[in-house]
């Protein structure tokens, strides 16, 4: 994206943003009308195939010291008795309730988490009688493009711009290489929908994002997780819960690049890989297979090339200033999460 072209977006939605909160008085996001821009009956269908969604996880469970015990966010209906959501909100749940347009509580039970992509199925347990949304091509949209998103409790879409697929990667071992980064940035962004102009579903709502653009310009914004990356795997997921293919590695570390050199660990969770190794927070991690790290996605690209979950490697790590090799024995991360009612 050029430089010029993004100082411009920049200065237009901040603009807008800025009066629309001086004639306001709350610093929100200035109303859209969709009906402008998308066919009537693309409309109605976005508009009640988005649910609220519900789940409670045990107390003891290792997400609910991070995530919460109860959680809420949307979902939007793909098929006959299916949602789709962020697969977040169903990590170790116990239960899980949707609730439609009308108000009507469903009970739900998860079908899959999938962490590679960080998207999740519920399936409803009685009929939704919900027309379900078509998922479209999230690989073809226009950077800059219009898209349109939708949250649970909201009864009009609000109008976004598709600004950049910048690599996004997520101190807990999470990697999108081309996932979908819009503004103006949104509040209500937990598994709702982004939908395109024809009203199909493209991507999942995830993250609020401080840096829509890399290092060109400081914009916060949105991250959705395009819908295409759930295309694959879909038949495996509804039929096992998990995808065929072997699980990718996962250590138990969370981590952000340092200035000075190296991924400042954050995080360790308990008895994973890092733990059992020793690695604890403020460790530095230094070199892969003795080969430097660079940054997140550096770190998370060359250990999934390394080979599947189950993979021993080798980590450099200096320690309250000294320096030592750590061996680990790579594991997959659902083997360290109570599995989900229903899965």
């Amino acid at each position: 994206m050029r430089r010029p072209f993004v100082m411009a977006l920049c200065a237009s939605l901040l603009s807008c943003s800025l009066a629309w909160a001086q004639a306001t008085g709350q610093p929100d996001t200035p109303p859209q009308d969709p009906a402008k821009a998308l066919p009537p009956e693309p409309l109605q269908r976005m508009l009640q195939s988005v649910v609220t969604v519900q789940s409670r996880s045990d107390a003891q469970a290792n997400t609910s010291r991070t995530l919460g015990q109860r959680r809420e966010g949307s979902g939007v209906v793909i098929g006959p008795d299916l949602v789709l959501t962020i697969g977040y909100l169903l990590l170790e749940a116990e239960s899980v309730d949707l609730i439609d347009h009308q108000g009507r509580r469903i009970p739900g039970q998860v079908r899959a988490v999938d962490n590679l992509s960080g998207l999740g199925l519920i399936r409803a347990l009685v009929p939704l009688r919900l027309e379900a949304v078509p998922l479209g091509d999230s690989d073809t949209l226009p950077s800059p493009g219009p898209l349109w998103t939708l949250g649970q409790n909201e009864t009009a879409p609000t109008a976004l711009e598709l600004v950049s697929r910048k690599v996004f990667a997520g101190s807990w071992e999470y990697l999108l290489d081309a996932p979908l980064m819009t503004l103006p940035a949104v509040n209500n962004w937990s598994g709702s929908g982004l939908f395109d102009d024809q009203g199909q579903l493209v991507g999942i709502g995830s993250l609020l994002v401080q840096d829509v653009f890399g290092d060109q310009v400081p914009l916060p914004g949105n991250l959705f997780v395009p819908v295409n990356l759930l295309k694959d795997p879909l038949p495996d997921l509804l039929r096992s819960g998990k995808r065929s293919e072997p699980a990718t590695p996962w250590l138990g570390i969370s981590s952000q690049r340092l200035p000075s050199g190296g991924l400042g660990v954050l995080r360790v969770s308990p008895d994973s890989p890092a733990a059992l190794a020793g690695i604890k927070v403020a460790d530095t991690l230094l070199a892969l297979q003795g080969q430097t790290l660079q940054d997140l996605p550096d770190f998370y690209r060359r250990l999934r090339a390394l080979g599947p979950a189950g993979t021993r490697l080798r980590l450099t790590v200096r320690s309250a200033g000294q320096i030592r090799e750590v061996e680990l024995l790579s594991t997959d991360r659902a083997a360290a999460l109570k599995r989900p009612s229903g899965i």
